[in-house]
């Protein structure tokens, strides 16, 4: 096929329509615009479209700062949670207590507050799996040898009727062989300069009192 330029005069000037195998290109030129529109309003069609959005992204939280700051202590803690086969939860900070153990449920959870020092919430978790510990693998014949050794053989284990550490309705564990192995426990597994055994002074190697796979 070939062109051939015509010539046209618009307003006094002149011009050139070409013509391609006997048809204008004008004709080609409507055709070439209005499949341009037709993909256009496929295109917006489908840009329009609203994303799917998956239940996770739906349903995700941002974790409270006391999660955060437990996170971030629970790296400081040498022992594996999971050996023991608990789970640990951090709320916002109380008065009344630090931590607390469920052994029932085996639920460790560590009450954050937001000025508190890294070192004290891995020693607060430290303590609580140091019960745990002490549940799983102490003996009563391991427990009177651990008081032997820290030389109070004729001091209780557990405080009160025993109930579990950190309560209302319970002692202090400090002053019994119990919290005294779970201090000696953080300090075995906790970066910390804390000590709350009231029962004996603070050991020179502490990791050396605990047996087991501690």
């Amino acid at each position: 096929m070939s062109s051939t330029p015509a010539a046209v005069t618009v307003d006094g000037n002149p011009t050139f329509d070409f013509a391609v195998g006997g048809r204008t290109v004008l004709a080609g030129s409507i055709v070439v615009i209005l499949v341009a529109a037709l993909f256009g309003v496929l295109t917006m069609g489908r840009a329009v479209q609203p994303r799917a959005v998956t239940p996770a992204a739906a349903t995700a939280r941002r974790a409270t700062p006391a999660e955060l700051l437990g996170q971030r202590a629970l790296q400081l803690v040498s022992f594996d949670p999971g050996q023991l086969g608990y789970h640990i939860g951090f709320r916002s900070g109380r008065k009344d207590l630090r931590a607390q153990i469920d052994r029932d449920r085996r639920q460790i959870t560590v009450y954050v507050s937001p000025g508190d020092a890294l070192h004290r919430v891995a020693h607060d978790i430290a303590h609580e799996l140091g019960h745990a510990y002490d549940a799983k693998y102490l003996t009563p014949v391991a427990r009177d040898r651990y008081l032997q050794v820290r030389g109070r053989l004729s001091t209780p284990w557990f405080p009160g009727f025993q109930a579990a550490d950190y309560t209302a309705l319970a002692l202090s564990d400090y002053g019994t062989g119990a919290g005294d192995f779970a201090e000696v426990f953080a300090l075995c597994h906790a970066p910390s300069p804390e000590f709350r055994s009231t029962l004996a002074p603070r050991p020179p190697d502490p990791c050396a009192l605990l047996s087991g796979p501690a």
